[in-house]
């Protein structure tokens, strides 16, 4: 004897307590229940939530809107990045030319090219968050290093270290 209410499925087994069937898996019988809607789910099924157990419906993840970002986001993160890129190397250029003399002073743009591409570039994006981001703010610090390379003084090992510090501070702003 089997009888339907609503969208759950019930049937009655050998000592006449009715048992409930999966909504997705009709063969399925299972005494689990969505947290939200209340149609009948098995263990194949479930979603794990914070607040119980879902269906696929009703459990399905959404994107934090920080981390929700469009194709229009990247555009303008790549336009502030090529922005800063030259920017920075044009300025690190200058640095360079003023302060050549001084070894580990021309050391010090990479972490300020570093800090303006992270920030410059959250903020063009409206604190979004992503992989892509960070590739892209990553590309400004390599970018301003390359052109300001013909003026640097030879990079050592300090200075590779410092602008591998400048690409992480550009990174974990919108990573």
């Amino acid at each position: 004897m089997e009888q339907q209410t609503g969208d759950q499925q019930f049937g009655t087994c050998q000592e006449g307590h009715p048992t409930a069937h999966c909504n997705w898996h009709p063969s399925v019988e299972t005494g689990l229940s969505c947290s939200q809607c209340g149609r009948n789910i098995c263990t194949q099924c479930l979603v794990q939530a914070s607040v119980g157990i879902r269906c696929p419906e009703c459990g399905k993840a959404t994107k934090m809107p920080t981390f929700d970002v469009q194709p229009t986001f990247y555009a303008k993160a790549a336009g502030v990045g090529v922005g800063v890129a030259i920017g920075g190397g044009i300025l690190w250029i200058i640095f360079n030319a003023i302060f050549s003399g001084f070894g580990i002073l021309s050391s010090i743009p990479a972490l300020g090219v570093g800090y303006a591409a992270g920030e410059l570039i959250s903020k063009s994006v409206n604190a979004k968050r992503s992989k892509g981001l960070a590739y892209i703010a990553a590309g400004a610090v390599v970018g301003a290093f390359i052109i300001s390379l013909p003026s640097s003084p030879p990079i050592g090992f300090f200075g590779l270290i410092v602008l591998f510090i400048a690409i992480y501070t550009a990174v974990k702003k919108v990573k």
